[in-house]
């Protein structure tokens, strides 16, 4: 796959994924993840697209419960949406899911809907116990996803990698 220019933290993000041994991916459609979740499938990684994020939690426990590495991905709007499976399922279980969050409502939003999730994100996370790392830097994304998978894999927490607006490939500020 060939990487727009400015994009090149979607490859890095993908290299250090495969390299954690995720095994399957679930996600709700988002235009700045096709380039990610495109490399996860150039390397056999079975992605199963859902239409809601709870439905992507619910997937993503069964898929560890049986033993496998899961990656969840969906655009911080629908972190509502999946909020009571995080909270009631993965974090109590310690199932130990990764997720990449696609922000919205930050740095260069014109939709004024997205701003209380956006910028209140990391504190829901947060009061549910799951830490979040905002990437604003492509330099950073393997660093951010070795992180993230070893609070997921080794020491079985939820966390969340926020894909920030500074990265590129939409809805960044102008």
């Amino acid at each position: 796959m060939v990487v727009p220019s400015g994009l090149d933290w979607q490859t890095t993000l993908a290299r250090s994924l495969i390299a954690n041994d995720i095994t399957v991916s679930t996600y709700v459609p988002d235009s700045r993840l096709h380039g990610l979740l495109e490399q996860l499938s150039d390397v056999g990684i079975p992605l199963r697209s859902m239409t809601r994020e709870e439905e992507c939690v619910a997937y993503a426990a069964g898929q560890r419960l049986a033993g496998k590495r899961p990656l969840v991905l969906f655009q911080s709007s629908g972190l509502g949406n999946c909020l009571n499976a995080l909270a009631s399922l993965a974090v109590p279980s310690r199932l130990g899911l990764p997720l990449v969050i696609s922000m919205r409502g930050a740095l260069g939003e014109g939709n004024p809907s997205q701003v209380p999730i956006g910028q209140s994100i990391g504190a829901i996370l947060a009061s549910v116990s799951i830490q979040s790392f905002p990437l604003r830097a492509a330099a950073d994304a393997g660093v951010y996803a070795d992180g993230v998978c070893s609070l997921a894999f080794k020491a079985r927490e939820c966390s969340a990698i926020l894909l920030a607006p500074e990265l590129g490939g939409g809805r960044e500020a102008r």
